[in-house]
């Protein structure tokens, strides 16, 4: 009986040992996977966006979204079909929610290609904003927009 007991006990060790450790992992892939931007002094989660602007995928991070500073977005684009052969400081616009348009200052990626991943840089933005908007335009022939509050 004793060693039923035992093992019993060391059971329920083991397993509240596995679990404790599992919930830490859990809770820093979290915190290192978490994409953090500080908005108008306050930081908010701003999650990616992809979409398909005719044969090609577009996907859109923001990295870099502070009043008073350099806005910076990350962009990822892929497909089979097409060349990639844009001017993306001038096919992309940003938009804040007050009307008023930046465009980019600087590409960091490709010009040409199947697969290009770059940053498109804006002049800094205005304070206390409460939503930006990316426009592409031409992409395929294509016009899409990618949308968040902060």
């Amino acid at each position: 009986m004793n060693s039923k007991l035992f093992f019993v006990i060391l059971l329920v060790i083991a397993g509240v040992v596995i679990f404790g450790l599992s919930a830490k992992q859990k809770q820093e892939i979290s915190a290192t996977t978490s994409s953090k931007i500080e908005t108008s002094g306050q930081t908010s989660e701003l999650v990616p966006q992809t979409k398909s602007m005719g044969v090609v995928e577009v996907e859109v991070k923001p990295v870099s979204v502070t009043s008073g500073k350099e806005a910076m977005f990350e962009v990822s684009l892929n497909t089979h079909s097409v060349e990639l052969d844009y001017d993306y400081t001038r096919i992309a616009t940003l938009t804040d929610d007050r009307g008023n348009s930046y465009k980019p200052t600087k590409w960091t990626g490709g010009n040409s290609g199947h697969h290009l991943e770059g940053q498109l840089v804006f002049a800094p933005l205005t304070q206390n904003l409460k939503g930006l908007t990316l426009t592409l335009e031409g992409i395929d022939n294509k016009s899409e927009t990618f949308v968040w509050q902060l």
